[in-house]
């Protein structure tokens, strides 16, 4: 009886100490936050490192074997050859389906590259798809700095940006639309003079 009582406490003692490291510290001996399962505390000047990796493109999982909704790393490698699935140095999260990377403070949105509309003749119905002109841009510049990679590091695939249009010449466009890959359609309506104007903006998610 004894034992039978003897294997029950320890069997009991082991659930209980199971339970206490469930939450873990590190960096001191301080109980971990009750929100947290793994709680990294330092008093000096201690910082976390996470992992350095290179990968090869967003929509690639390598160097892991999988994407892994949830996984971070800090991303080394620079590719500009990948159509518009480039990676630049920094920190990438994994949604479950491609890399993505942290915006750590820059700006989200930019304006639409130079591009013309021919408004010589109406008509309705017509399309420009604007992140393939966006693309091809930024792509292929036509003058880089010294030591400057050929083309722009990285490039936003389309389903990764939002697509506005801010305002525009209504005498000259109407039943404007754009899809979530870039492509806009619209009616000419009329001839553009030099005040007509479309102002598109692109907006990384």
């Amino acid at each position: 009886m004894k034992k039978i009582l003897f294997t029950v406490s320890m069997a009991c003692i082991c659930l209980f100490t199971s339970n206490l490291k469930a939450q873990v510290t590190i960096g001191n001996n301080n109980t971990p936050d009750v929100n947290a399962i793994l709680d990294l505390q330092s008093n000096t000047n201690k910082g976390l490192l996470l992992p350095r990796v290179a990968l090869t493109a967003t929509n690639n999982p390598s160097p892991t074997s999988a994407h892994t909704a949830g996984m971070t790393v800090y991303n080394t490698a620079t590719t500009s050859v990948n159509n518009g699935y480039d990676v630049s140095p920094g920190f990438y999260y994994n949604d479950g389906t491609k890399w993505v990377q942290l915006p750590l403070g820059y700006t989200k949105w930019f304006y639409m590259p130079s591009v013309s509309f021919d408004t010589s003749t109406t008509g309705t119905g017509r399309s420009k798809d604007l992140y393939g002109l966006y693309y091809a841009q930024f792509h292929a510049p036509t003058v880089k700095s010294t030591g400057a990679p050929t083309s722009v590091p990285y490039i936003a695939a389309a389903t990764d940006m939002y697509y506005y249009i801010t305002s525009y010449d209504n005498t000259v466009f109407a039943n404007v639309s754009i899809n979530a890959s870039g492509v806009m359609t619209y009616d000419v309506i009329g001839s553009a003079t030099a005040c007509s104007f479309i102002n598109i903006a692109f907006v990384l998610k």
